[in-house]
């Protein structure tokens, strides 16, 4: 009931007044995580302060914002209503934890003592996450990489040969320590990037 509350907030609280400059930027950039089809009716959220905030009410089921950390990774994404419930609440957590400071190993530490304790909620059924962007960046092992137009299709903790997965398209994030996903990468993406979103 409170992963319920939590995204119900998100919709309730927001704002009626006219979108900034910032607030369009940011939804612009955020609109680079899935097909124009999603974004143009998507609600849309900020990070500010240690959370994600609501700057544009949209009329489907999904959610879109830019994960990101102040090692420069950048991720826009797009989240269905299972993920706005189940998976956006550990992105939250973890980005506020490496603001604060903390390391990437710390922050894990944070999110699995968080899930321990009923804090966080496994991943739902068809918990899904667009990350269509043609400028992601991943933060690994001290250096910024560029990282595939993909999508991630959520489970709660699997274990890693649960899938026989190989080194094509498909393969198996272990990323928190309470969550899995099948990661699907998109191996000829022009056509969705010319026809939806630029490169920078």
């Amino acid at each position: 009931m409170r992963y319920l509350i939590f995204a119900l907030l998100i919709f309730a609280s927001v704002p009626c007044f006219s979108l900034s400059e910032a607030d369009r930027l940011e939804i612009s950039r955020a609109s680079e995580g899935a097909p124009s089809h999603v974004t143009k009716d998507a609600t849309f959220l900020k990070f500010k302060g240690g959370k994600f905030i609501p700057i544009k009410q949209g009329k489907n089921k999904f959610t879109c914002a830019v994960v990101h950390d102040p090692n420069g990774r950048y991720e826009p994404s797009c989240f269905n209503e299972p993920a706005v419930r189940t998976i956006l609440p550990a992105y939250e957590l973890h980005m506020k934890s490496l603001y604060e400071g903390k390391s990437y190993d710390e922050t894990y530490k944070i999110v699995d003592e968080a899930f321990r304790a009923g804090k966080l909620p496994t991943a739902e059924t068809a918990a899904l996450v667009y990350m269509m962007s043609p400028n992601n960046k991943m933060f690994y092992n001290g250096k910024l990489y560029p990282t595939p137009v993909h999508h991630m299709y959520f489970y709660p903790k699997l274990k890693s040969d649960v899938f026989s997965l190989g080194e094509g398209s498909v393969s198996l994030w272990q990323g928190f320590p309470h969550l899995s996903a099948v990661i699907v990468t998109i191996d000829k993406p022009e056509d969705h990037n010319k026809a939806n979103h630029g490169t920078h």
